[in-house]
Formats: C-alpha cells, structure tokens, sequence
C-alpha cells in the first residue's frame, strides 16, 4: 500500500486524465475560434466536430469495462493516451474531408472515456485507506488541468511558440505557428506524457471485490441518480463546448482573451474535487451535492443574464470548480446510497447515463447553433437542466441498509476490472 498521495502512480493518473481529458476533449474548444476564423471549418462543422468527441465518449464509456475485463487495463491506457496523441498529429493537415477529422475526433472521445473510467481503479485502490481520497483528486485533476494548459498554451502555439527537443547528443529546434502549429504542438505534449508515465502504470490487477454482503436498493433512487447525472451532463455543455467561441465571436473578444476565460474554467476544474471533498466531509455529501448543483446551474445562467467581466470571470470559475467537484460529489453520493457491493454496476450505468445525455445534447446543441443568432439560449438549457438535477437528488431518500446475505459490515469495492454482484439481482423494482 502506496502510504503517500503524491507518487509515481498518482501523477501517471493525473497524465492519463490530463491527456484523456484535459487536452483531448477541452483543447479543441480553445482551438475552434481559430479552425473557424482561419478556414478550416464553418461554424457548423466545427460544431459538429466537438459533438464527434462527445459520441466517441458515449462509446468509450460503454465499452470500457468490456474491455477491461478482457485486456490489461495498463496496455488499454497506454493505448489510449499513444492514440490521442496521434489524432493530433493526424489533423495537423489543412484541407482534407471532414469525415477525415470526425474519424480522429470521435477515437479521442473513445479513447478519453477509457482514460477516465480505467485510471482511477487502477491507481486509487494501491494507496492506504487514509489517503485514497486525496489520490483519486489528483488523478481526477488532470481534467481541470487540460483548460489551463489548452488555455495558454493554444493562443501561444498559434501566435508562434519555439520549442527544442533533445534527441541523445542532438538538439532538435521546433517550431510551431498557426493552427497546424497548434495540433502538432498538443500532440507532442501528450506524447511526452504518455512516454512520461509509460513505465508507472502496474501490471498486476487488484484483489476482485469480495460480494457476500449486498443491499436492497429502490429502482426508483437508482433511477433518480441515473437522471440527475444525465441531465449534470447537459448543464456543463455549453460551457465546454462553446464559452470560448461565445466570448471571441459574440462578444467580439480577442482570442487570448478567451483563452484567459478557459484558463479560469480550468483553475476551477483543478481545485473543484479538492474543494468538494473537503466541504462533504464537514457539511455532508447531499448537501453538498445540491449546492453544487445549484451554483453550476448560476454559473450556466450568468451568461443570459449579463455579460460583465465580473459576471463572465464568475461564470468561468464557477463553472470550473463546478464540473468535476460535482462529478466527484455524484460518485460519492451514489456510493453513499447503494452501499459499497452495488456502487460499480449503479456508477457504470451513472456514467453511461451521463455520456449519453451528454452526446444527445452535444448534438442537439450543435444543431440548433446553426440557427441561433447567440448561444445565450443554449446556457439558459444547461440551466434548466441543472434545475432538474437538484430535484431528483432532493428526491431520493436516505438508504436503509438492508443486508441480503453475509456480514453486516460492508467492504469497499475497490476496482470495477472484475465481475461483481448484478445490480439487477439486488434492486428492488
């Protein structure tokens, strides 16, 4: 048992989300403003291209533990962070068809959705009880890493950014301009991460759970979960896939400005889980997770209302700290609810829920930008939805241990790579 937080495995975590995640979702958001302005795609394209990672998650997302119970979890995150890192490369190229750039958005929306679901049951249960919490916040801040990195580091590559490369005895100089510039300079960041973290990743899997004791759960609180998760998916969307756009090209500022903005989001995403894990631990999970849900949903709406520097500066930080703080108060929250044997095969269909939800109105979104004057309706959808969350959690009510066979006391679960309990045979309908 890892004793320490902070250590080889838990920063090779960060790396996989941050590639996954971090850089090959949010990146291309900082990068659309420029792939319009310069030619590469009308607005509509560009719209479509970001729903094509979303619908690469949804698959990602769905086949993950399929894939995990069948190969290395280790040789499937390698996998995952070598093949963003060529869907970089790949759409370094001006001028080829769409389906060409569709293909590599919709592999790096596959291929982050593994790097979200595998890494942390890789490395989180390998630490001490006593510091497992702070572990899994800093694998699970590489996602709010990535809008900090794709923040500042976007606008520089596209303005001109020189970089060397040494190569044994030799210096190799690069040096990377415009929006071909941009592509080549995020793929040779995530491919220093992937080769930084290559060696850490262990090669043996955890203990399969132990599944003797199992709780009754309603169907109706796992689908009151499944719900609010779903529509938690909706109230971030806009935000990710359109803040920057909206800021440079409906609000006429410049592209560093918008990366500025990103950058907020991102510091917020960095913090959110620490943030979020310390306030459940003193106010309770519940609380906490409604009050996230709340500020997410003032967060989406202060766009509609006003379009301050204050009010935008707040809107990007809130948002920020918001979506993974909420996303880490929703898996607690589940566990907390379903007990420990039920918490993979509920937080498995939590997540499928959430992808689909956020692949349905990623595409819905895009399609309605195409005869919207201002995205300023789209936040005001997140909002709503995000209303919707508040009452399906506020809804649900506190579980019952009700013990099915073996002893009372309940273990944790400690990776979703193995067979477990059915969800079906234990909740009631």
């Amino acid at each position: 048992m890892l004793e320490g937080a902070l250590n080889r495995l838990s920063l090779a975590g960060l790396c996989a989300t941050l590639v996954g995640n971090g850089i090959g979702r949010f990146a291309f958001i900082a990068l659309m403003p420029a792939l319009i302005d310069a030619g590469w795609f009308t607005k509509g394209e560009a719209s479509q291209l970001s729903v094509a990672t979303l619908f690469g998650y949804v698959v990602g997302s769905w086949r993950s533990d399929w894939l995990a119970q069948r190969y290395s979890p280790a040789a499937l995150i390698r996998a995952s962070m070598l093949l963003i890192s060529i869907s970089f490369f790949a759409s370094a190229f001006s001028g080829g068809p769409v389906a060409w750039y569709y293909f590599w958005r919709v592999l790096a929306g596959a291929c982050g959705a593994v790097l979200m679901v595998l890494p942390g049951p890789l490395v989180v249960p390998r630490h001490d009880p006593a510091v497992r919490v702070r572990a899994s916040s800093i694998v699970f801040s590489g996602v709010g890493l990535g809008p900090v990195v794709s923040g500042i580091l976007v606008p520089a590559l596209i303005a001109g950014l020189g970089a060397v490369v040494v190569i044994g005895d030799h210096l190799l100089p690069l040096v990377f301009r415009g929006v071909e510039g941009a592509w080549l300079g995020l793929g040779v960041l995530c491919l220093a991460l992937t080769l930084g973290s290559w060696r850490q990743w262990p090669t043996e899997l955890p203990a399969a759970p132990d599944a003797a004791a199992t709780v009754q759960v309603s169907g109706r609180t796992v689908w009151l979960i499944l719900v609010a998760h779903g529509l938690n998916a909706v109230g971030y969307l806009a935000h990710t896939m359109f803040w920057v756009d909206y800021l440079v090209r409906d609000m006429g500022m410049t592209l560093a400005s918008g990366g500025f903005y990103w950058s907020v989001f991102g510091f917020g995403a960095a913090v959110g889980p620490l943030l979020a894990g310390r306030l459940a631990h003193t106010f309770g999970t519940k609380r906490c997770l409604l009050a996230g849900f709340a500020l997410k949903a003032v967060a989406a709406a202060l766009p509609v209302w006003t379009s301050t520097a204050p009010a935008l500066f707040a809107s990007s930080l809130l948002m920020g700290i918001c979506t993974p703080g909420v996303l880490a108060l929703v898996a607690s929250y589940t566990l907390e609810v379903v007990g420990p044997a039920l918490n993979r095969p509920v937080w498995g269909k939590a997540t499928f829920s959430f992808s689909l939800a956020q692949g349905a109105g990623g595409f819905l979104m895009a399609f309605a930008v195409t005869y919207l004057d201002s995205y300023r309706p789209l936040f005001l959808v997140s909002a709503v939805a995000l209303l919707g969350s508040i009452a399906c959690i506020a809804a649900v009510s506190s579980r019952q241990p009700a013990v099915v066979s073996g002893e009372a006391e309940e273990k944790p679960v400690e990776t979703p790579s193995h067979p477990d309990v059915s969800s079906d045979a234990v909740l009631e309908k």
